[in-house]
C-alpha cells in the first residue's frame, strides 16, 4: 500500500538509531513515511543538517507503481526507481541498509525467497523487514494498484532465527512483525541450513563430492585467470593458474561459488592466493588470517571482498558464521588439531577444508582421527592432499 500501520515508527527509529546507515534502500517506499523518517532522524535530527544541500545520508526507493510517486517523496529521496523490485535490485550498487516495508506479502512465497537472498546481496550491515503475520491478513488490488494483492502468509518463526531485534504488533487485521536482521546473520542461516540437507543421514556415499558437484569437470570449468594478475610472485603464478589438479585454487574457488552472501574465513595467509581464489564469488566476502605478515600481491586495494588480517583468528567472533573455513597453516597436526577441537566445542555447523592433508606422518594421523563426514579429495586439488569436512 501507499501506506501502512504506524506502530513500528518508533521501532524504525531504534533500528536507525542502533545502525545509523550512511545509505539506505527502501523497497515499495510508497507514500515515502519511511524515507521520511529516515532523513528527520539521520541527517536533521542527529547532523543538523536540515537544508537539502547538506544531506549526506544517501536515501533511495523502488516503487513498483509510479501513481504513488509524487513531489514530497521526489523531495526526500536521492533516486527513486520505478518497476518491479526483483528485475531492478541487481542494476544497483550496495547499501548499508535495505528497508522492505510491507513487501514480500506481494511475491509468491519462493519468488520472495529468493528476492529476500538477492536483497542480502546488497545490504552490507542489515536488512529491515515490516511484514504483516499469519493467514488473516487478506488484501486484493486496492488503490487502483493490482500489485497490491497479497500472494503469500508470513510467520514470526520464519524471522525470529536470524533477527537481532524484533517487535510484534496487534492490529485489528492480525498480528504484525518489525525485523532488524544482520545481514552475516542471514548468511549464516541460510547456509546453516545448507549444511543441514548435506549432512542428513540416508545421502549416500560420496555426500559431499554429490552435493557440491565436486567433479573434474566442474573444477575444470572455474577460470582464475582474471584473478591471476593480483598475483605478485611469479613463482606462484604458475601454481595459481595450474590446470593439471596439481594445486588446490581451481579446488577451493569452486567450493567457494557454492555459497552465496556469505562469510568465507581462509587461516593461513601466506602470501594471499588461496583467498585470492576464495573470492571468485563475487557475493562473498573472504578473511584471511595469519600471525606474519608474507603477502605478495598486485594491486591489493582493488581486493575489496578480501579482508587481510593478522592476529589469533580463534578470537574473532565471525568465524563460527562461516559456512566455508579454510585452514591451511603449519602442517605440525598441532594447530589443526587445536582448531578442529574449537569448532566441535563450539559446535560449529559448516565446511572445514584443509590442505595438505597428507604431507607428513602428523597430518596423516590429524586426518585419519576425524570423525565427522568427510571427504579426500587430492585427485580434485592438491597433490600432497585436500580434504574436506562437514561439521555439525
Amino acid at each position: 500500500m501507499p501506506t501502512s500501520p504506524y506502530g513500528h515508527i518508533e521501532v524504525f527509529t531504534v533500528f536507525l538509531m542502533q545502525s545509523r546507515p550512511a545509505s539506505i534502500l527502501d523497497i515499495g517506499l510508497g507514500n515515502g513515511k519511511l524515507g521520511f523518517v529516515a532523513r528527520d532522524l539521520l541527517d536533521v535530527m542527529l547532523n543538523e543538517r536540515f537544508r537539502r544541500r547538506d544531506w549526506q545520508v544517501r536515501i533511495d526507493g523502488i516503487e513498483v507503481f509510479g501513481d504513488y510517486i509524487q513531489d514530497h517523496q521526489r523531495a526526500i529521496y536521492d533516486n527513486i526507481f520505478i518497476g518491479d523490485a526483483y528485475d531492478i535490485l541487481d542494476t544497483l550498487a550496495t547499501y548499508d541498509m535495505i528497508v522492505l516495508g510491507d513487501v514480500l506479502e506481494h511475491f509468491p512465497k519462493e519468488k520472495a525467497l529468493a528476492f529476500l537472498d538477492q536483497c542480502a546481496v546488497h545490504a552490507t550491515k542489515n536488512l529491515v523487514v515490516f511484514i504483516p503475520l499469519g493467514k488473516t491478513w487478506h488484501q486484493p488490488a486496492i488503490y487502483g494498484n493490482p500489485y497490491e494483492t497479497h500472494r503469500s502468509s508470513w510467520f514470526f518463526d520464519e524471522f525470529k532465527p536470524f533477527s537481532s531485534r524484533y517487535a510484534l504488533f496487534n492490529y485489528s487485521a492480525g498480528p504484525y512483525g518489525a525485523f532488524l536482521i544482520h545481514r552475516d546473520d542471514y548468511a549464516a542461516y541460510i547456509a546453516d541450513r545448507h549444511i543441514e540437507k548435506l549432512i542428513r543421514p540416508g545421502n549416500g556415499l560420496h555426500p559431499l563430492r554429490n552435493h557440491f558437484s565436486l567433479t573434474r569437470d566442474a573444477v575444470d570449468r572455474i577460470d582464475l585467470k582474471p584473478l591471476s594478475r593480483h598475483v605478485a610472485n611469479i613463482e606462484h603464478l604458475k601454481y595459481f593458474c595450474d590446470a593439471q589438479f596439481v594445486e588446490h585454487y581451481r579446488l577451493i574457488a569452486h567450493l567457494s561459488t557454492c555459497f552465496n552472501n556469505s562469510l568465507i574465513f581462509d587461516i593461513g595467509t601466506n602470501k594471499g592466493y588461496s583467498a585470492l581464489a576464495l573470492s571468485l564469488n563475487p557475493s562473498n566476502r573472504v578473511i584471511s588470517y595469519d600471525i606474519v605478515e608474507c603477502k605478495e600481491l598486485r594491486h591489493p586495494e582493488q581486493l575489496s571482498r578480501i579482508e587481510y588480517r593478522l592476529g589469533d583468528v580463534l578470537k574473532d567472533p565471525r568465524l563460527l558464521k562461516a559456512p566455508l573455513i579454510m585452514l591451511d597453516t603449519n602442517h605440525d597436526g598441532v594447530f589443526e588439531q587445536q582448531f578442529y577441537n574449537f569448532l566441535k566445542e563450539n559446535r560449529y555447523r559448516g565446511l572445514l577444508f584443509l590442505d595438505d592433508i597428507h604431507l607428513n606422518t602428523a597430518m596423516i594421523r590429524f586426518w585419519d582421527g576425524i570423525a565427522e563426514t568427510k571427504e579426500d579429495l587430492t585427485d580434485l586439488g592438491h597433490f600432497s592432499g585436500s580434504g574436506l569436512v562437514a561439521l555439525s
